[in-house]
């Protein structure tokens, strides 16, 4: 094995260890928050033990697309399973929307009719909860880079550690001044949160499965590094597209202005994209002085003199 195979395979564990004692934690304490969310009648414990079920979900998801993953490619999925990772992202960062909007819809609800609330229960295990939520970020904060399932997956936790303050704030309102509204408003807070920490992961998901030109990359500046090697003319049906996280992927048809060693070529260019932009996975068709002329085909040629 060598060093990058080593690397990743040890930042695989790595990653898998994290996601499934994340994921135990939560699936505990889920539990524990629901049954006091039903036992306090609080919308902010209620709201914070669907988030954190909605966590349990996608630690899951994200748990069983790392294993998917790192399966080898097949002859119909010849990438692999890589592109799971963004599926899962683009479903975690749905979930959440319906969350929040589940939330809304109930906060709306008791706002103006808001239903007795015990205080101090709701503190209690709002408090459990938020470090509950703040041990599974610590716990995945060294992996959340790494790739965007396990960054949607951060993101749940650190929503529903924003739900966990809100509800001991709703908490200290009621046991202290017997604000029950405030129970309520805490949940809208708490939804706005959950959209406004989830909209960047769900639009940049989109993008990939879009196809579109990964952000750090600009087209412009690619075409002109290709175009600046001496034996290129032209470059023309440039296309850059992301297959998952730090893995992309480039097509491209370069005019020479005269014969050449195409495959040297093809290796320089290679390289110069691999250097110059980090781009791994290049087509690279080189078209001569005539491609465009159909005449010069041999086939063409064969067509015309039999008509």
């Amino acid at each position: 094995m060598n060093d990058a195979a080593h690397v990743h395979q040890h930042r695989f564990e790595s990653s898998r260890r994290r996601l499934q004692l994340a994921f135990w934690t939560q699936l505990a304490f889920f539990v524990v928050e629901l049954g006091g969310g039903i036992l306090t009648n609080s919308l902010a414990l209620l709201a914070d033990a669907g988030h954190m079920l909605s966590d349990v979900g996608a630690l899951g998801l994200s748990l069983l697309a790392l294993q998917w993953t790192a399966r080898p490619p097949t002859a119909r999925k010849t990438f692999g399973y890589h592109r799971l990772e963004i599926l899962v992202a683009l479903v975690n960062g749905l979930v959440l929307w319906a969350m929040a909007a589940y939330i809304f819809f109930e906060a709306a609800q008791r706002l103006f009719n808001p239903p007795a609330i015990s205080g101090s229960p709701l503190i209690i295990i709002a408090s459990l909860g938020l470090m509950v939520n703040l041990f599974g970020m610590y716990v995945l904060m060294p992996s959340r880079g790494h790739n965007l399932n396990l960054r949607s997956a951060f993101l749940h936790l650190l929503a529903d550690a924003f739900g966990s303050v809100a509800a001991i704030a709703a908490g200290v309102a009621i046991w202290w001044q017997s604000w029950y509204w405030f129970d309520p408003l805490a949940g809208f807070i708490v939804g706005v949160m959950i959209v406004i920490s989830s909209w960047q992961l769900v639009w940049e998901a989109a993008d990939i499965l879009l196809e579109s030109t990964p952000r750090h990359i600009a087209l412009d500046e690619v075409e002109q590094s290709l175009e600046s090697h001496p034996q290129v003319k032209q470059v023309h049906d440039l296309h850059i597209w992301t297959i998952a996280s730090g893995i992309y992927a480039l097509s491209v048809h370069v005019t020479i202005d005269h014969q050449s060693n195409r495959d040297c070529l093809t290796w320089e260019l290679e390289e110069l994209l691999r250097q110059q932009f980090g781009l791994e996975h290049n087509t690279i068709q080189i078209e001569g002085p005539d491609f465009h002329d159909p005449r010069v085909c041999p086939l063409h040629r064969r067509e015309g003199g039999a008509g």
